[in-house]
């Protein structure tokens, strides 16, 4: 999936010497950040949303010193560390925009004040922010293992309509009894295939959550899955 060691803190703290490392880091954490900014930017349109993300992602790639910054400690993640700093840089993004179309800009820091802020990121990150953060985060893992499990399908590896049982069962909440009924397939045969399908998205989750050091040898890795899967659905 990606050539990329655990995201360790004295990895990090070596990307600006290792600058080739900086673009799969970014691209693990890409549907995250997408996620969280989109529900910080409640209110402008989706198209603006989806430029300001883009736009967010292409300048952190060019940031390894700034994200060699993080710095470990008591409730600290790198993934607070990187969205607080996307969250300034789509501040940044959303004034050029506000000021291109002639509209008067919200107030909100400084360029100065953001980049004193960078400092204190993931120092200490308001338990709301952190719970917003932590459900952006497992809606971009899950949302990439999806991705993961359609690779399967296009290989032939994952019957097709065991994804799609899966994906309307787990995203839309549709009872597998339903689902049966509507796929015209015994109920017992329905639950097989999702539970096939439910059996490679976790085996998809954990290998994401190790890639970033989160999760160990010694860890669950079905359990990790559940902590995520109920993330997004009591979020």
């Amino acid at each position: 999936m990606y050539a990329f060691p655990n995201t360790r803190w004295s990895l990090i703290a070596a990307l600006p010497h290792q600058p080739q490392q900086v673009g799969t880091l970014i691209a693990i954490y890409a549907d995250a950040i997408g996620a969280y900014l989109h529900t910080r930017l409640v209110g402008e349109r989706v198209e603006r949303v989806d430029d300001i993300v883009q736009e967010v992602l292409v300048d952190l790639l060019g940031k390894p010193e700034v994200l060699a910054k993080a710095q470990p400690g008591q409730g600290s993640k790198f993934r607070y560390y990187l969205m607080n700093l996307a969250w300034l840089g789509a501040l940044n993004a959303l004034r050029h925009h506000r000021r291109r179309d002639h509209a008067a800009p919200e107030a909100h820091n400084s360029d100065g004040e953001d980049v004193a802020r960078v400092e204190q990121l993931g120092a200490s990150v308001p338990a709301p922010e952190q719970a917003a953060m932590d459900r952006a985060w497992a809606v971009g893992v899950i949302q990439g293992a999806l991705d993961d499990l359609r690779v399967l399908v296009d290989g032939g590896r994952l019957p097709p309509d065991a994804l799609q049982i899966l994906t309307r069962n787990l995203v839309d909440g549709q009872a597998l009894r339903d689902i049966a009924a509507d796929m015209a397939m015994p109920v017992a045969t329905c639950h097989r295939r999702c539970a096939h399908a439910r059996t490679a998205l976790q085996e998809a989750i954990a290998a994401r959550l190790r890639l970033v050091g989160e999760l160990g040898p010694e860890d669950d890795p079905t359990t990790a899955c559940d902590v995520l899967l109920k993330a997004i659905a009591h979020g």
